[in-house]
């Protein structure tokens, strides 16, 4: 067994039902928890707050910063500032059906970004906001259809967006501003071309990405931006691979299913020791090789220490 250790904690008023990085370099995370979205700093120390609908499934952003936030609420995207007043509203057709949630992210720029349903409600449409007004700059289509979708910052300006359809689909893309004539605004977008994978993490050269199976098989992790397999782990017999997992160091942190969830790490030889994460709901990657382990209402950084046995490995190497 790995053993970790606890670098930071704060405990929230209210479950904690999102937690996700604003930014590539992790310096700053937004979690929804009760009726509010709270800015943590990596410390995790209260950055800001503003209200949130607790019903809504919605992944929203802050930018601690300028004192916004983002919020991707039923049937608009929202502009809070720093005292929680509504700076702008952009209403789009309502979340509804099998178009469950979308997603609200600030680009490297600072620009704030959404993925909203189309009319038609026949895909989605990714959605570049004027930050002052909240009118739309560019607009382009993505086939998707989701339950839910989340953002993943890449160091190169790219934003990639992880959707899942239940058990229909699970689908990627990476979308950023595209460079068009002066006054002009484009979007430029790289599909994933893939039905059946999770996009669950980027390395911090950019270079590499993680995808988990959504119905079975190993983790792969990819090259970027051609997305060429070049590393894949099996889980161990009669266990397979959850949706979570991300770079640490020269390890990868993952969860398994068998007979109950375990957090394992992955060394660089494909081998799998478990880790000591047995409170923790699910995991989250930070910066530097450590994570976040949110509890139901508590949400800790965390790191890899030593290992608590002479040989914790079990071989699971591709």
């Amino acid at each position: 067994m790995i053993a970790t250790e606890t670098l930071a904690e704060v405990t929230l008023d209210g479950r904690v039902r999102f937690l996700g990085a604003n930014d590539a370099a992790r310096s700053s995370f937004t979690a929804r928890a009760g009726d509010s979205l709270i800015a943590l700093s990596p410390d995790l120390d209260v950055l800001g707050r503003w209200p949130a609908d607790p019903g809504h499934r919605g992944c929203h952003a802050t930018c601690p910063s300028r004192g916004l936030a983002l919020v991707s609420a039923p049937g608009e995207v929202r502009l809070l500032d720093e005292t929680g007043r509504e700076c702008w509203r952009c209403p789009h057709p309502p979340w509804t059906g099998a178009f469950e949630s979308g997603c609200a992210w600030f680009d490297a720029a600072g620009q704030p970004y959404a993925v909203v349903p189309a009319a038609s409600y026949d895909h989605c449409l990714v959605v570049c906001l004027d930050l002052d007004s909240g009118q739309p700059l560019a607009v382009t289509p993505i086939r998707a259809a989701p339950a839910g979708i989340e953002p993943v910052h890449h160091p190169d300006g790219w934003v990639g967006l992880s959707e899942g359809e239940g058990q229909d689909a699970v689908r990627a893309w990476w979308v950023r501003s595209a460079g068009r004539p002066p006054g002009e605004t484009g979007i430029e977008v790289l599909n994933g071309g893939w039905d059946d994978w999770v996009l669950s993490d980027v390395d911090p050269s950019g270079s590499k990405i993680i995808t988990t199976p959504h119905l079975g098989g190993p983790l792969l992790v990819r090259s970027f931006p051609s997305l060429e397999i070049i590393r894949s782990v099996d889980p161990p017999p009669g266990e397979s691979w959850d949706f979570t997992a991300f770079f640490a160091g020269d390890m990868i942190v993952s969860s398994l299913l068998g007979d109950q969830e375990r957090f394992v790490a992955i060394g660089p030889r494909g081998r799998i020791a478990d880790l000591d994460e047995f409170e923790a709901r699910y995991l989250v990657p930070a910066a530097t090789g450590t994570w976040l382990a949110v509890t139901r209402t508590t949400i800790q950084r965390r790191r890899m220490t030593r290992m608590d046995t002479d040989d914790p490995w079990t071989d699971h190497a591709t």
